[in-house]
């Protein structure tokens, strides 16, 4: 049978109009996830962690973190980490996530008494052209407040009290991209991030924290976390 020439034209566009389709939805499903990651700064127990009453991370430890998990967006969710060893609950959170967005959850301290949960959105955003940094200062035991500072003609150069962030800096990368902390009120004693091998298009969160334990105690450290 011959199909007519208009006939088959419909059909073409009918096709393509499918094909559109299909390719906006993967799209909006991909762009559209809702994902949740669980950060433990707290020199202490390992801690399960959970969103409503499902678990979501298993087991994360001081200085470490969990992979993004994918969350139902807007909706709130009641947020909780549990000692890993007597499944008693540390601390808990109400939190609405919205649809689309990447969140931390930290679990940290505000002082020697007080562990606490802190949801703080993340802009994973890319800059084709430089690399960018979060820096958060969650180091309850340090003296002082934190200068942080880099070489370059676009210069980094901010202090941060604890619990304060910088929100996102972008710097060169290559061999530019060193960066230099120290406490104010020690500003002989610098520390360089050991990590600088910075890549263009990615961000990078820089925790800074407090020893809290034994004779180091409130010595400064930095802890790097790859976003993206």
């Amino acid at each position: 049978m011959k199909i007519k020439p208009i006939l088959l034209l419909k059909m073409s566009v009918l096709l393509v109009a499918v094909c559109l389709i299909l390719s906006c939805v993967k799209t909006n499903n991909l762009d559209f996830d809702t994902k949740v990651r669980f950060v433990n700064t707290i020199d202490e127990k390992p801690q399960d962690f959970y969103l409503n009453e499902v678990k979501s991370a298993t087991g994360i430890s001081y200085s470490a973190n969990s992979d993004y998990v994918v969350a139902a967006g807007d909706k709130e969710y009641n947020i909780f980490a549990k000692n890993t060893t007597t499944q008693s609950v540390s601390s808990s959170v109400k939190y609405s996530l919205k649809v689309g967005r990447n969140y931390s959850v930290y679990y940290l301290k505000k002082s020697a008494m007080d562990s606490v949960l802190n949801v703080m959105e993340d802009d994973l955003t890319p800059d084709t052209a430089n690399a960018r940094l979060f820096f958060i200062n969650l180091g309850y035991t340090l003296g002082s407040r934190v200068s942080i500072r880099n070489e370059t003609s676009n210069p980094v150069n901010i202090t941060l009290g604890n619990g304060e962030n910088s929100g996102y800096i972008k710097i060169p990368t290559g061999k530019n991209s060193r960066l230099y902390f120290n406490l104010i009120d020690s500003a002989q004693v610098i520390d360089t991030i050991s990590y600088t091998n910075f890549f263009k298009g990615k961000t990078y969160t820089i925790i800074i924290d407090g020893v809290n334990k034994g004779a180091s105690k409130g010595k400064l450290k930095e802890r790097l976390i790859a976003n993206n």
